[in-house]
C-alpha cells in the first residue's frame, strides 16, 4: 500500500523510523568521564601537589648571578659575540720550528667592538681548521678592572728591592671593590687608567694583573652552528607534523615546555641549592604531565600511563639512592664537578641521583604510553575478552616493547661517553678495573638502574590498564566511540 502523505499515522511511522535511526546519546565527554573517575581524581590532586612543590621549590636567581662572577674569576667566559674568520697564516711556530702554528685574524661582527680585528695564534695538532670567511663564535671577558694609582714602595718579599703597588678597583672582587696588586718594579706594563685582567686562584687569592686589550678580551670559543641547527630543527618539526599531524604538533609543544621546565627551572633550582633529588622527582613529574597530557589529551588511557610513569619514577628514585650510597659514588668524576664545588649548596653526590632519576624519566613515558594504548587497543579488537588474557596479551606486547628499550638506553649512555670508552679500551686495562672506576660505574649503575625501573613499568601499568578497561568497558571512550 502506497503511503498516503496526508495521512497522520504514516507520518507517526515515519517519525518514529527517523528517532531508531538517531546514534544513541553519546554521554558526557571524554575528560568529563575521566575527571568523574577515580584516577582522574588522583591525577588532578597528584598533579596539584606537584605545582605547590615547584612553587615551594621555585628558584630566586640569586644563585645565578653569584656563579657567573664566580666563573669571571676564574677566567671562564660568560658572553659571547659573533665573528668571522677574515685571514689564516700558516708558519712554523716561533717556540717550536718542527711544529705548525696557524695565526688567525678574526673580525668582531657584533658587540661594542663591531668591525675591529682580533688576532689569536694556534698551535697545529689539535687545532681546528679554518678557512677565511668561516661564521664563528668569540668567547669575551670583559676587563676585570681599573689601575687607579701605581705607588712605588719597598718590596714585601725583599725589603731591599722595589715595587710597583698598583690600587685596582672593580666591582666584583672577591671580598670586596678593590684589590692592591705587587709586582717588581717596572715589569707589569701596568699605568694608572688602564683596564686590566685578573687572574685569582680557586680560594680567590690574587694571582696576576695584567694589561687587557682585544687579545686578552675576545678569544676564539667554537664555530657558529646555528643556521644548521634550525635547519635541523624545521625538517624535524616538519616530519613530526607530517605523520602526527595535530598530535605531532602537541608533541612539539609538549617538548618545548619540557625544555621551559629543566632551563627556567630545575636546573636554576638545583644551583640555587635546593635538594637535588626533591627537584629532580619533581621536575620529572612535571615533565610527565605535561609530555602526556598535551600529546595525548586527558583521558583514562593518559591517566593509566601517568600514573605508571610517576610509579616507575619513585621506585628508580628509591633504587638509584640506595645504589649511590652503597657505591659510595662522590660525583666528583668528570671535570664539570669539580667546578660546580666553587658555588655554594650544590649537593655534588645528589647530581648523579637526580641524573639517574631524569635519565629513566623519558624512556618511561614511552614505555607506559605503550602498555596502556596496547591494552586500550587490545579491548576495542575483542571486547569479550576476559580480564586474564588482556593481562598476558599486554604483557607479551611489553616483552618485547623492554627487550628493545633496555637496549637502547645502554646505547645511548655509551654513545654519549664514547671518547672516555675509547680511552679506556686504549688503556686495555682488566675489565674489573674499569667498572670499579666510578666514571664507568656511574653509567653501568645508570643503564641497570633505569632498566629496572622500565621492567617495572610493564606490569604496573599493564594492570593498572586492565582493571580500569574491565572496569569501565569501554575506558576513556563512549559506546561506539573511536578508542584513542
Amino acid at each position: 500500500m502506497e503511503p498516503n502523505p496526508g495521512d497522520p499515522a504514516d507520518d507517526d511511522e515515519l517519525v518514529a523510523e527517523w528517532l531508531a535511526a538517531e546514534p544513541a546519546d553519546p554521554g558526557p565527554p571524554a575528560f568529563v568521564t575521566t575527571l568523574r573517575h577515580p584516577l582522574g581524581i588522583t591525577s588532578v590532586v597528584l598533579g596539584l601537589v606537584i605545582v605547590l612543590a615547584m612553587v615551594a621549590l621555585r628558584p630566586t636567581g640569586a644563585s645565578r648571578d653569584q656563579a657567573a662572577e664566580g666563573l669571571s674569576t676564574l677566567g671562564i667566559p660568560t658572553e659571547f659575540v659573533s665573528g668571522a674568520v677574515a685571514d689564516v697564516e700558516d708558519h712554523p711556530c716561533p717556540f717550536q720550528p718542527d711544529e705548525d702554528c696557524q695565526t688567525v685574524q678574526f673580525t668582531i661582527t657584533a658587540g661594542p667592538d663591531a668591525d675591529r680585528t682580533v688576532v689569536q695564534v694556534f698551535t697545529g695538532g689539535v687545532a681546528p681548521t679554518f678557512v677565511a670567511g668561516t661564521q664563528v663564535v668569540l668567547a669575551y671577558r670583559a676587563p676585570a678592572g681599573t689601575v687607579d694609582s701605581i705607588e712605588t714602595v719597598p718590596c714585601s718579599f725583599d725589603q731591599g728591592q722595589s715595587c710597583d703597588l698598583a690600587t685596582i678597583s672593580l666591582e666584583d672582587a672577591p671580598g670586596g671593590d678593590g684589590v692592591v696588586f705587587e709586582s717588581p718594579q717596572g715589569s707589569s706594563g701596568l699605568r694608572p687608567g688602564i683596564d686590566v685582567d685578573l687572574s685569582f686562584d680557586e680560594s680567590g687569592e690574587l694571582l696576576a694583573a695584567f694589561p687587557s686589550d682585544l687579545a686578552t678580551q675576545y678569544r676564539f670559543s667554537d664555530f657558529e652552528r646555528s643556521n644548521i641547527l634550525i635547519v635541523v630543527l624545521v625538517v624535524f618539526a616538519v616530519a613530526v607534523i607530517a605523520l602526527g599531524r595535530w598530535r605531532g604538533v602537541a608533541a612539539l609543544v609538549a617538548l618545548g615546555a619540557t625544555l621551559v621546565i629543566v632551563l627556567a627551572w630545575l636546573l636554576p633550582a638545583i644551583l640555587d641549592g635546593r635538594n637535588t633529588v626533591l627537584v629532580a622527582i619533581v621536575g620529572a613529574s612535571a615533565i610527565a604531565y605535561l609530555a602526556l597530557y598535551v600529546s595525548h589529551g586527558f583521558g583514562l588511557m593518559t591517566t593509566v600511563a601517568l600514573l605508571g610513569t610517576i610509579s616507575a619514577l619513585a621506585l628508580t628514585t628509591v633504587l638509584s639512592w640506595l645504589t649511590v650510597e652503597a657505591a659510595r659514588f662522590t660525583g666528583f668524576a668528570t671535570e664539570e664537578s669539580t667546578l660546580l664545588v666553587l658555588f655554594d649548596g650544590v649537593d655534588i653526590g645528589g647530581l648523579v641521583l637526580a641524573g639517574m632519576v631524569l635519565g629513566a624519566a623519558g624512556a618511561l613515558d614511552d614505555v607506559t604510553v605503550t602498555q596502556a594504548s596496547s591494552v586500550w587497543q587490545l579491548r576495542s579488537i575483542n571486547p569479550s575478552a576476559p580480564t586474564s588474557q588482556l593481562f598476558r596479551s599486554g604483557m607479551r606486547i611489553g616483552q618485547h616493547h623492554i627487550g628493545s628499550t633496555v637496549n637502547t638506553l645502554l646505547l645511548a649512555y655509551l654513545g654519549a661517553s664514547l671518547p672516555l670508552a675509547i680511552l679506556i679500551a686504549i688503556a686495555q686495562q682488566p675489565l674489573g678495573a674499569v667498572v670499579n672506576s666510578e666514571v664507568v660505574a656511574i653509567e653501568v649503575v645508570r643503564t641497570l638502574v633505569g632498566s629496572i625501573g622500565l621492567v617495572a613499568a610493564v606490569p604496573i601499568t599493564t594492570w593498572l590498564a586492565v582493571r580500569t578497561v574491565s572496569a569501565t568497558g569501554a575506558p576513556g571512550t563512549r559506546p561506539g566511540a573511536e578508542v584513542p
